[in-house]
């Protein structure tokens, strides 16, 4: 008898034991999505190119995206001809994020897609991110297009989908979206703004 009330008492104890170690300081915190962004930017930089490198004249074309992902303003115009350093910034709580997706590179990348076809050249300049990147102006569309931007995170950026920043098949290189707003824009000869 004594040694089934030993055995119980054991039990007991062992029980106590591991419940409480169970609920250690070790057990891991939920992880945060740390790409989940409350609004983004677009920045096109104009610029021209001065002895093979690009120079910034200072003047700039913004569009912002809110939560929902409505563009601000919800109609951009971009010149042919002109070369622009295309900057995306996203936000969290009024903060950047940038720096979370960059030291993340090799799991995100942008892609840029449903312009008409050579209307644009693009090429990245931050390891095939998309946060900057150079955009030459090639073409000029005869109406506006609706522009999609976005960011893929988890993606294997060697499968032949991701090679391309505008393949509309970008899904298949595999991951999942964080980013994916539209925008209209209308791509004009000089000093065509007619609207």
């Amino acid at each position: 008898m004594k040694k089934i009330q030993l055995l119980s008492i054991l039990s007991i104890v062992f029980l106590f034991v591991f419940s409480f170690s169970s609920c250690s300081k070790d057990d891991p915190i939920p992880e945060i999505d740390q790409e989940e962004y409350d609004a983004a930017e677009l920045v096109f930089a104009h610029g021209d190119i001065v002895d093979g490198k690009f120079v910034e004249s200072g003047e700039t074309t913004k569009i912002t995206f809110s939560p929902d992902g409505k563009a601000t303003p919800s109609h951009t115009h971009l010149t042919e001809g002109e070369s622009y350093r295309l900057k995306v910034t996203l936000f969290h709580d009024g903060e950047s994020i940038n720096q979370e997706i960059i030291d993340a590179g090799n799991e995100h990348q942008f892609f840029f897609v449903g312009a008409p076809a050579g209307v644009f050249d693009y090429s990245y300049e931050d390891q095939q991110i998309g946060l900057t990147g150079m955009l030459t102006v090639t073409g000029h569309s005869d109406e506006a297009f609706d522009w999609n931007i976005v960011l893929r995170h988890g993606l294997n950026k060697n499968h032949a989908a991701a090679q391309e920043w505008d393949n509309a098949n970008y899904a298949q290189a595999g991951g999942a979206d964080d980013v994916n707003v539209t925008t209209e824009l209308h791509v004009t000869t000089s000093g065509e703004h007619d609207h």
